[in-house]
């Protein structure tokens, strides 16, 4: 059994082989992260994703037979959380649900529940389990409308499911035993793929639980590690990541037909390396797109690269800008390089979607015909430069 605190236990599920999230690709799997209170009412906080079920039931069965349970937290719908929820349900014929307005229009949707008895809760609400009370946070849009957060207040525990989470599957839950480094660049990575558009909303609740009072011990996500030691780490970094901080670094994302883009970004990489400047870079043809995405979240600077096609961009350098943009990066510069032929179009076609994007531009871009030859690449110096400057402020 794995306690968070007194009589509050982990009986979530760990799926190790899970590679893909969303198209958001995940190497080290994942766990699905339910909770057990145990008071006089006896208190079961989200699921698991379905075939997970019996692994959850096991678990709660080895603190109390699951029939028991009388309430049931619902603080997301989304089925890796809810997927569970009929089989809770069937065995615990008189457990009574709570979750937003939206959460309770979300599960009679998915699982055309309708014979249950369903309490709709807001901001502040609270109910009792005997010696402790449970309040909860309407926290629409972190990352879905009927998000919600969940904080035993004598045991200082928050329970905000898809904030403050990583993807990762381990045996152990704490973040102080798999490590606080791992955890929060996986936390990173998390946040840069699934919750970088909602930075405002993020940073507001944050503020919003200041005010409210809420002092936290323990953080219990919805997936990966449990934060029981240094969880103001864990928030600054949400804090950090929601204003977009930027670090002194740049990312260089490219693809290349005849290896001059690639020529390009090669003696890009090196001239900014040398000007002591983190500097990650990827062909995206051949890299997972939301580890490059993460590193964007805190770059100062990203350069995009393309040979043109078509009188276009290459279209795998188009694929992930228009997933870029749907994350709406923010506090950034861009600029554009790459190679054409007979005919230009590239460098206007990625333009087009970093303009989309409100992204200030680095001017002008640098393009060289064919292959590079000497004297361009020595120009190439003076183009490193203005990216130095941008990155440097």
């Amino acid at each position: 059994m794995v306690e968070l605190k007194n009589k509050i236990y982990w009986v979530g599920a760990v799926d190790y082989n899970v590679r893909d999230f969303h198209g958001y690709v995940t190497p080290h799997g994942t766990s699905y992260n339910a909770y057990l209170i145990v008071d006089d009412k006896i208190t079961l906080v989200d699921t698991v994703k379905k075939g997970f079920a019996p692994d959850l039931l096991d678990h709660i069965s080895q603190i109390v037979p699951p029939e028991k349970i009388d309430y049931l937290i619902v603080n997301h719908v989304e089925m890796d959380h809810s997927g569970s929820v009929p089989d809770i349900l069937n065995v615990a014929k008189n457990a009574r649900i709570f979750c937003t307005a939206k959460g309770k229009e979300g599960l009679i949707k998915h699982y055309q529940i309708k014979d249950r008895e369903m309490n709709i809760v807001k901001t502040g609400d609270t109910i009792s389990l005997g010696s402790r009370t449970l309040k909860f946070i309407a926290a629409p849009m972190v990352h879905w409308p009927d998000s919600m957060f969940t904080y035993c207040v004598e045991d200082r525990v928050l329970l905000p499911n898809d904030a403050f989470g990583q993807h990762l599957a381990d045996p152990c839950r704490f973040a102080d035993e798999i490590g606080e480094d791992y955890c929060i660049e996986e936390a990173a990575k998390y946040y840069a793929n699934i919750l970088m558009p909602l930075g405002s909303i993020i940073s507001k609740k944050i503020e919003e639980l200041c005010n409210m009072g809420v002092a936290v011990d323990v953080i219990g996500p919805s997936h990966g590690a449990i934060w029981r030691k240094n969880t103001g780490r864990i928030i600054n970094a949400y804090m950090d990541w929601a204003s977009f901080k930027p670090k002194q670094k740049a990312v260089i994302v490219y693809d290349t037909m005849w290896d001059s883009t690639e020529k390009l970004a090669r003696k890009l990489t090196e001239l900014i390396s040398a000007e002591d400047i983190e500097v990650k870079t990827y062909n995206v043809r051949k890299s997972d797109g939301s580890q490059i995405v993460r590193d964007i979240l805190d770059a100062r600077v990203f350069l995009v690269g393309s040979p043109t096609l078509n009188a276009d961009m290459f279209w795998t350098v188009g694929g992930f800008l228009t997933y870029l943009r749907g994350l709406k990066p923010k506090n950034k510069k861009a600029g554009i390089f790459g190679s054409y032929g007979w005919a230009e179009g590239a460098s206007k076609a990625i333009r087009r979607d970093i303009e989309a994007m409100g992204i200030e531009m680095i001017e002008p871009p640098f393009e060289v015909q064919y292959v590079p030859n000497e004297e361009e690449l020595s120009k190439l110096k003076e183009y490193a430069k203005v990216v130095v400057q941008a990155v440097k402020g």
